[in-house]
């Protein structure tokens, strides 16, 4: 028995070396570690490793320049402005392309001026309009061009009037009050400003049937008779919008 104390190291030290030697060599673990170093093998861990390596982008909403759905706008037509009319209308979307609204004009003092009083100035020009339309927005409600169709109804006293192209020398020496039904068709173009703000451009032309009174005068005289007839109408826009549109999340239009 004292042979043990000599050979133990000596045999430890083999037994360590043959298990080392047949780790490396045992046909698993070479079959093994060849399947772990194959080109597909490293080609997907070269992947995996760039995919954590990626910076994470956060992710914003996007919003939509406007959102038909809830549109509601209100313009005024400054071309109406000009001839001292008060004038608002709205415009109420149905969907992505089609819109509908309404255009009230109103002017209840005779001159472009509230306040002239001149005793020389003879002339007349009182009315109340009211004109339901409907657009067509080829690209979408409220941008591009657009093509709509109205309807309108005027109340109106005139007289003594020079309009532009001698239109309606009658009015230039005698005063007509009475009522005009119509429709017309008119095109635009609206190019936003920002998201709620656009400006638009439009021109069309109406025809309607009138039924009024004549009279001598602008402010006086014997009455001449009534009149009916047909009336075309041109139709003038320049329009400045705000658009009561949310925000919703969706695809840039």
């Amino acid at each position: 028995m004292n042979w043990l104390p000599d050979i133990a190291p000596t045999l430890f030290r083999k037994v360590i070396f043959v298990t080392i030697i047949g780790f490396f060599f045992n046909p698993f673990a070479a079959t093994y570690s060849f399947a772990q170093d194959t080109p597909a093998a490293r080609a997907e861990r070269v992947l995996a490793d760039s995919l954590m390596t990626l910076p994470q982008q956060e992710t914003k909403p996007v919003y939509r320049n406007n959102n038909p759905a809830a549109a509601f706008a209100l313009r005024n037509n400054i071309a109406y402005d000009a001839i001292g009319a008060m004038n608002l209308s709205m415009e109420i979307a149905l969907g992505r392309h089609a819109s509908i609204g309404g255009i009230f004009g109103f002017k209840s003092w005779d001159r472009f001026l509230i306040w002239d009083n001149t005793p020389s100035n003879l002339s007349k020009w009182r009315h109340l309009a009211l004109v339901p339309e409907f657009r067509y927005y080829p690209k979408a409600v409220s941008q591009g061009h657009y093509f709509g169709a109205d309807l309108l109804y005027i109340h109106y006293n005139l007289g003594a009037l020079k309009l532009p192209f001698n239109l309606y020398p009658v009015l230039n020496d005698q005063r007509v009050q009475g009522d005009l039904l119509g429709a017309g068709l008119f095109y635009g173009y609206a190019y936003p400003l920002s998201r709620h703000w656009r400006i638009e451009a439009e021109l069309g032309l109406s025809a309607g049937w009138y039924s009024d009174m004549a009279y001598e005068c602008p402010s006086c005289g014997r009455q001449i008779g009534p009149r009916s007839g047909v009336a075309l109408l041109p139709k003038i826009g320049v329009n400045i919008v705000y658009t009561f549109n949310k925000k919703e999340k969706g695809e840039e239009r």
